[in-house]
């Protein structure tokens, strides 16, 4: 069974003191993907939203402004008015455990000590929701992960994310034609 993804969804920090950091990788790649739409963010609750007509229906693409430790409210509220399951999301986010350039596709599966995706799993009480995991690492040893993910890239680490934002719009691309299941089955089959 083929899985189509209605609500996209990336995490950040609102406001422009965050807005070049690494905990707004979510962010980031989600302003690519409008960007590569032509669509703009338009204000909806406690959320900035998007829509885009696909070949295969409607996708909406969301970021939440209730700040990265309470995502989940913001998503839960969005899902319930438009009557979308979890496994019909697909979050974008951080993850200092894997290498600045490089991603992960999860289908389901814990926070991973990310607290914008521990929000959203405990808002709609289930980890059944697949993800891609930006790699914004490896944290340096002399500074701790907060203030890391806080800090703004440097100029080699623009470089490697703007590879994963075109990758991110790709994936995007492909979801909305082909499905959630057969792009995770051809990114498997590539690794």
């Amino acid at each position: 069974m083929n899985k189509w993804i209605k609500l996209f969804i990336g995490l950040g920090n609102p406001g422009q003191k965050y807005e070049n950091t690494r905990h707004n990788a979510g962010f980031i790649v989600l302003d690519e993907i409008a960007k590569s739409k032509h669509l703009e963010f338009k204000s909806w609750g406690n959320t900035l939203v998007s829509f885009y007509e696909g070949v295969n229906g409607k996708v909406h693409l969301l970021k939440p402004m209730t700040f990265m430790n309470c995502s989940g409210e913001a998503v839960c509220s969005f899902l319930r008015y438009y009557k979308i399951i979890p496994e019909e999301i697909f979050v974008f986010c951080d993850d200092f455990s894997i290498p600045t350039g490089e991603y992960r596709i999860r289908m389901s599966g814990s926070d991973g000590g990310h607290k914008g995706v521990n929000s959203i799993i405990v808002s709609l009480d289930t980890e059944n929701f697949p993800r891609m995991k930006l790699g914004i690492g490896p944290v340096p040893d002399f500074i701790c992960s907060k203030d890391y993910v806080l800090s703004e890239f440097g100029e080699e680490d623009k470089k490697k994310m703007d590879i994963i934002k075109r990758m991110a719009v790709s994936i995007f691309d492909d979801i909305c034609m082909y499905g959630l299941d057969k792009v995770v089955s051809k990114i498997a089959n590539k690794k």
